[in-house]
């Protein structure tokens, strides 16, 4: 009974969890802002409607995103940052949800172009991988091999990790986002991706006939 009960606690808790943080960081955030506009309310009566909080929650992600996009704001933001890397703890904090912020919520996918599995550090052991460029070898004979440029992110921290350069023949491609791979790796393999070549139920394997164990390369 005390396990059938601390399974379901914890499932229900992971579940609940990301959803509750979320909504209390927003309800403090819209909070905070309805308090800044009391004044201007009291002042300005007829402004006063429902979801002010939320309109001007808004409005100041808008104008921080019009002002992030000029030089000189660009130059303010940068002065900033450069300030808050040189405070100790918090510059680590600042820069891990600085870069995991930038992999979700940039339109260009300019660092990581798709999620690989590599044998690292020895043949049978795979890790996620990103690709971040290719490139070409030419050897002395007139040969050309193409290589890729991965980042290998550690966990639960993905901002730090490795840079390798393997052929591109041994990459085996995740059939899943960014994202996804990314949420695979900080939760440490407890959350997989959906991806069609990833078989993520051991029964549905077998029954398939395939390995669970060797990912496949499809």
């Amino acid at each position: 009974m005390i396990g059938w009960l601390r399974k379901y606690f914890l499932t229900g808790l992971v579940i609940l969890l990301p959803t509750v943080i979320t909504a209390w960081i927003l309800y403090r955030l819209f909070k905070s802002v309805d308090n800044i506009l009391k004044p201007v309310v009291a002042r300005y009566p007829f402004i006063d409607f429902p979801g002010l909080g939320f309109v001007g929650v808004i409005v100041i992600i808008l104008l921080v995103g019009v002002f992030a996009s000029n030089i000189f704001g660009k130059r303010i933001i940068r002065w900033g940052e450069s300030f808050v890397t040189r405070i100790p703890m918090v510059s680590r904090m600042y820069t891990a949800i600085k870069q995991i912020s930038e992999v979700f919520l940039q339109h260009e996918r300019t660092v990581f172009r798709k999620a690989i599995l590599i044998q690292y550090p020895r043949p049978g052991i795979y890790v996620v991988g990103f690709v971040t460029s290719k490139w070409k070898l030419r050897g002395a004979d007139g040969s050309e091999r193409m290589f890729v440029n991965v980042f290998l992110p550690t966990t639960p921290n993905p901002t730090s990790g490795l840079f390798l350069m393997i052929p591109e023949e041994e990459a085996i491609p995740l059939d899943c986002t960014i994202e996804e791979a990314l949420k695979m790796v900080i939760s440490g393999g407890a959350v997989l991706p959906y991806a069609s070549n990833l078989v993520s139920n051991p029964s549905t394997a077998s029954e398939s006939g395939t390995d669970p164990s060797t990912p496949s390369n499809q």
